[in-house]
């Protein structure tokens, strides 16, 4: 019987206690599979992507964070007005929030201190 290293026998212990979790190992959660929407803060304080799409209605957004660093996700109208929950997603976990949305373009931000680059569109049809 060949013998495993100490040290080695932790890593690969670790390995399929993750596997057995679900981890995809990115250190990012999964979307729900009822979100309509799926918004990823990525690293260097962004969004995964610039302008999102969803249908006009009731639509469950799901936010993912990033592993390091705390965000939140606002939507609003054109002149500001904030539609919704206020979404935070805590280093490496998520949140979701239902938000009524009419046909129209809206802005996406973060309002933590510091992420003022974190902004996208959102176009509802």
């Amino acid at each position: 019987m060949k013998r495993i290293p100490l040290p080695l026998l932790g890593v690969a212990m670790s390995a399929a206690l993750l596997v057995a979790c679900g981890s995809s190992g990115s250190g990012t959660p999964a979307a729900p599979a009822d979100a309509g929407l799926v918004v990823q803060a990525v690293t260097g304080n962004r969004f995964d992507k610039a302008e999102y799409t969803a249908k006009a209605g009731s639509v469950k957004v799901a936010y993912l964070g990033e592993p390091s660093t705390n965000h939140t996700l606002l939507i609003t109208t054109p002149d500001n007005t904030t539609i919704g929950p206020k979404l935070k997603a805590q280093a490496g976990g998520q949140d979701e929030g239902t938000f009524d949305l009419a046909a129209g373009t809206y802005n996406m931000l973060c309002d933590v201190p510091g992420h003022d680059q974190m902004k996208a569109t959102l176009v509802v049809s």
